[in-house]
């Protein structure tokens, strides 16, 4: 196990909670858009790329998705631009 500096250990403490409070934004903001609702203890992961690759980049348009775990449930949404036109969705490419 690597030791770390007391400061680096707080400073990651405050990263990581405030990583979790953004997941956290950008899930409700999403899951609102397409009609879902998530509890307080969600899971949540941030599943980023993963379907930008069939994407031409330099288009300018992007995805990005965001995973949502209820109960043991997996609720998938998207959100991104296409064509100038912001939009999210669930399930993504649905």
């Amino acid at each position: 196990m690597a030791e770390l500096l007391k400061e680096d250990a707080q400073r990651l403490r405050r990263l990581s909670e405030e990583i979790r409070g953004r997941l956290v934004e950008v899930a409700l903001i999403t899951t609102r858009a397409v009609g879902k609702q998530i509890p307080k203890y969600a899971d949540i992961r941030f599943v980023p790329g993963s379907k930008t690759k069939a994407m031409d980049a330099s288009s300018g348009d992007w995805i990005e998705i965001i995973e949502v775990d209820v109960n043991g449930t997996t609720v998938e949404a998207c959100y991104g631009e296409i064509d100038g036109v912001p939009f999210a969705e669930s399930p993504c490419g649905g």
